[in-house]
């Protein structure tokens, strides 16, 4: 152990010249720093996408898929006639998630999207957030199968 330290530190010495050096420092790379220049930089700059300008030709709208092309030298593709489309492609759900309760409660993405929604809601109260539910529909129109409790009567 001793002898690696001595080690080090003479290794240090022969570097850096006069250094001091603790027994328990270790020889550690030069920090980066962005811009450093001959060639070898440490930080390559920040490379900006333009977005591209929105197409506003009519004909070309109802004719092609635009956006979709990924290449430089390349078409956006020719949109089909609807029948040449799957029947599937025309029902689905586009937009937002639907919530957990508009799912049938024997499936997974019931279970999946009620976990979801706890999960969000645990996070949030976790933050701090003061947020209020308003009752949903459904739980507004819920019917409890108990017996309402007449005045005066007491449970045991």
């Amino acid at each position: 152990m001793f002898s690696r330290n001595l080690l080090l530190q003479n290794l240090a010495k022969d570097r850096f010249g006069s250094v001091e050096f603790s027994t328990f420092g270790r020889l550690y790379a030069k920090p980066k720093v962005a811009g450093g220049g001959g060639g070898k930089s440490a930080f390559k700059a920040k490379v900006t996408v333009e977005e591209p300008e929105p197409v506003r030709d009519t004909k070309l709208l109802v004719t092609r898929c635009c956006g979709l092309n990924k290449y430089k030298d390349g078409e956006d593709p020719v949109l089909k006639p609807d029948s040449e489309y799957p029947e599937w492609l025309w029902s689905l759900h586009i937009g937002e998630n639907r919530p957990y309760y508009e799912y049938d409660p024997n499936t997974k993405k019931y279970w999946f999207e009620l976990r979801r929604h706890k999960i969000m809601q645990r996070n949030r109260a976790r933050k701090g957030v003061r947020f209020y539910e308003p009752p949903k529909q459904y739980e507004l129109e819920f019917v409890s199968r108990l017996p309402l409790k007449k005045a005066g009567e007491e449970t045991s």
